[in-house]
């Protein structure tokens, strides 16, 4: 830990030591708080966070090609939420889309949309999508207002995360409220988040997110 990190979960522990009760959004984020601050497990409930209303179903083809038009998309993409950071596993999802290609090919023109403001080490995402040769695929819109957002989600042929780690994991949550087909991590939070309705694949293999996204790419039903 840096001198600044070291001081900051110092500061949670005596957070944690001082509140009269603490609320987490996730059954995940409250077993690491007992187990890792040593919060005693009454002092700690979980209250789950919802999507905005406004993420909602809207006419699927009418929007996704309005969207692609703004933004210079391909008709058909997966998108990801979120800041460009090693948590995220940008780079993962990147690799899983390679090999997607190299293993399964690409009959349409396909893409992968980062919809998020930069983070620490954003230029090794930057720097992996030259490696992969993935700059024809790859297409980074920066933070978006609520409404692109929520019309990226609808357009989205998929939604994918596989970050890490997630405390909750509200993106995936958005795009299934949007009727938007998931994929997330099989890791953290994200399984309580999804629950039946997403497919989850091992954020460390690529193979095995490639193969969800074939699928996703191929199974309409």
């Amino acid at each position: 830990l840096t001198t600044k990190s070291a001081a900051y979960y110092g500061q949670i522990d005596k957070a944690v030591a001082r509140a009269d009760h603490i609320i987490v959004p996730s059954e995940h984020t409250r077993h690491d708080l007992i187990a890792q601050l040593g919060a005693p497990a009454d002092k700690v409930s979980v209250i789950y966070e919802a999507a905005n209303p406004l993420f909602a179903p809207l006419p699927v083809a009418e929007t996704r090609r309005a969207v692609a038009a703004k933004y210079g998309l391909p008709e058909t993409y997966f998108l990801t939420v979120g800041t460009i950071e090693p948590r995220k596993n940008i780079i993962g999802l990147l690799q899983g889309f390679a090999c997607l290609r190299d293993k399964f090919g690409l009959n349409t023109p396909v893409g992968v949309v980062i919809a998020g403001s930069k983070g620490w080490l954003y230029e090794e995402t930057l720097e992996a999508v030259r490696n992969l040769n993935l700059g024809n695929n790859t297409f980074f819109v920066g933070r978006v207002s609520d409404s692109d957002l929520h019309r990226l989600y609808v357009g989205a042929h998929a939604y994918i995360h596989v970050a890490h780690y997630e405390g909750f994991g509200l993106p995936p949550l958005e795009a299934m409220a949007c009727g938007t087909p998931t994929i997330v991590s099989n890791v953290s939070s994200l399984p309580e988040v999804v629950g039946d309705a997403a497919l989850l694949v091992n954020p460390h293999d690529s193979e095995e997110i490639a193969v969800a996204m074939h699928r996703l790419l191929t199974d309409a039903a």
